[in-house]
Parts: structure tokens; C-alpha cells; sequence
């Protein structure tokens, strides 16, 4: 169920925009994926220390459902969750992943 400020004319305004100006996710297009965003969402999330209702565009995210779902479940872990999958070279797509440790590749990536 949508709750404040989600179900307000004022965030649909604001997330129409966002959508306008970024209409791929974001987080795929930094690992070289292209996909449309369907959601918006906070960086900083509403609840958390500095977040913000209706912030800047800067301070909000394109995002594919995965993606959204991905982050939003992180946060209810308390956790950044892994980004999962391979690039076409078979290199590990999260950064944070153990095989980019030491990796001579790391810097290229």
C-alpha cells in the first residue's frame, strides 16, 4: 500500500520529471546494461537521517523494477545487497565482489 508522500500529486509531479530527464535505470546503465526505469527512487531514503520528501532530481534515482526492488530490500535488511551477474567478459558485475581483489583488472573495469 502507497503511503506518504508517494500517494501526494506533488511526488507523481516529481517523479514524471525524473523520469523525463532519466528514463534508463541508472544503476544498469553504470554496469553497461540498458534498461527503462519504471520507479523512482530517494538515495537517501525518506526516513533515514537527511532524507527528503520531494528533494532535488539529483538526489533521486531511475530505476528498473529489479534494481528498486533490490535497493529497497537492502534497506529493510540493513544491507547493500550484492549486484548479481556477469559482464559479457565473464567479469563479476558488483565491484564489491572478492575476485576484483588484487585483480589487475580492477583499475580497467
Amino acid at each position: 500500500m502507497a503511503v506518504w508522500p508517494y500517494t501526494t500529486q506533488r511526488w507523481q509531479r516529481l517523479r514524471r520529471m525524473k523520469l523525463q530527464v532519466n528514463p534508463l535505470c541508472e544503476p544498469c546503465l553504470k554496469q553497461k546494461r540498458i534498461e527503462p526505469a519504471v520507479a523512482v527512487d530517494h538515495i537517501v531514503p525518506v526516513k533515514a537521517p537527511g532524507g527528503q520528501a520531494f528533494p532535488a532530481l539529483d538526489w533521486l534515482m531511475s530505476c528498473c523494477a529489479s534494481c528498486h526492488n533490490r535497493k529497497t530490500r537492502g534497506e529493510q535488511l540493513g544491507k547493500e545487497l550484492p549486484i548479481r551477474g556477469c559482464d559479457v567478459h565473464g567479469y563479476p558485475l558488483d565491484p564489491r565482489h572478492p575476485w576484483w581483489k588484487g585483480s589487475p583488472l580492477r583499475e580497467h573495469h
